[in-house]
């Protein structure tokens, strides 16, 4: 039996966590909660299903029963399940820190999977900004330094974000969620963060937090190859002429309406496309791959058959490759799609067909 899955979200409490996540609806969260693990599949962080028939039992074990019906036919051999999907509640300053790559999480932390992710910015106070990459010029020896000294920050690149904003983190880059922005993360199922710098911070155990200096040092762009800055995405219409018109977005998307499509970012790992839902989408599942959706703004409900599930914000959904035919209806919502692409197919082809030339996809989207 197949249909769209609901999980039991694990609540990770951190020195830097808040409150923003126990008010979204639904929601009890202990007290300095600064993560919401809503689709995951690790052995130590495994999901456990909250709806159906399933409800009770490990996503793993679901999955196993029939992979290529959960997973898709591309992915079924796969040995891990490939995303992980949460949310981020920052009430104070995250570490200074980055992700290595595959080679360098094998290299550094006999893991195989590396950490690139993306954020959308579901949160932000007025003026906000991002830790994103280092300042130009600044060299690996520049930066030893600088850490020696206890002068990090001044190294250190800012870019000012709102919300809705999109941002992609490669592994490499330099990074930190600051104080009072709230996003959405999916990334590549790894758990390796080297923490660079932390103001001197205890742990909620009254400890100095573990730095990694060494590591960090290890896999840091300092060549400046990486992008620092905000996704525009591309839209990707609703050809229906009577659609409603209900989102007014940034000025990159002026007047979006229902049923149109915001794809944002591609790469090996994952792809990820905003959905703008009205009264009623009818869709069908990609037998070659799984997709999630996060709903990160209004409300719907995803119904196969007589399952529904219902969404709002903040809440993820797994639907299976093999699902076929479902709605979602109820809105107006906002979700993003996220999902390991045939980059080709899935992300390259729609956008030009809808028009678009191969420089204005590389300057409004994150490909990789």
């Amino acid at each position: 039996m197949l249909y769209p899955l609901r999980f039991r979200p694990i609540y990770k409490q951190m020195p830097w966590g808040g409150s923003k996540i126990g008010s979204l609806p639904g929601r009890s969260v202990p007290e300095h909660t600064g993560e919401s693990w809503d689709i995951t599949c690790r052995p130590k962080e495994m999901g456990v299903v909250a709806n159906g028939a399933y409800a009770g039992r490990p996503f793993l074990g679901v999955i196993n029963a029939d992979r290529e019906a959960w997973l898709g036919t591309r992915l079924a051999g796969e040995g891990e399940f490939p995303l992980l999907v949460k949310l981020i509640d920052a009430a104070d300053d995250l570490s200074i820190q980055v992700h290595p790559d595959d080679a360098g999480a094998l290299r550094l932390s006999g893991e195989k999977s590396g950490k690139n992710e993306i954020w959308y910015i579901m949160d932000a106070p007025p003026d906000a900004s991002l830790v994103i990459g280092l300042k130009d010029g600044v060299t690996r020896a520049d930066f030893a330094a600088a850490l020696d000294a206890g002068r990090v920050e001044e190294r250190l690149s800012r870019l000012p974000v709102k919300k809705g904003d999109v941002v992609m983190i490669p592994a490499g880059l330099v990074h930190a969620v600051t104080k009072g922005i709230m996003l959405a993360e999916i990334q590549q199922n790894c758990d390796i963060t080297f923490r660079v710098y932390d103001y001197g911070r205890p742990g909620l155990d009254g400890r100095p937090r573990e730095l990694h200096t060494d590591k960090a040092l290890e896999v840091i762009d300092f060549g400046g190859r990486l992008e620092r800055r905000a996704v525009p995405g591309l839209v990707v219409p609703n050809t229906n002429l009577n659609s409603v018109r209900i989102w007014n977005c940034s000025p990159m998307q002026p007047g979006l309406k229902a049923g149109d499509c915001v794809y944002y970012a591609a790469n090996r790992y994952f792809a990820l496309i905003k959905r703008l839902v009205g009264r009623k989408t009818a869709l069908a599942s990609n037998p070659e791959r799984f997709t999630v959706y996060t709903c990160v703004g209004g409300f719907c409900v995803l119904k196969h058959n007589e399952i529904k599930v219902p969404l709002t914000a903040g809440d993820s959904a797994f639907v299976p490759a093999g699902l076929g035919e479902y709605t979602i209806a109820g809105g107006p919502a906002a979700l993003l799609e996220s999902f390991v692409p045939d980059a080709e197919a899935d992300f390259f082809a729609p956008l030009r067909e809808s028009g678009y030339t191969e420089e204005e996809i590389a300057k409004n989207c994150a490909v990789m």
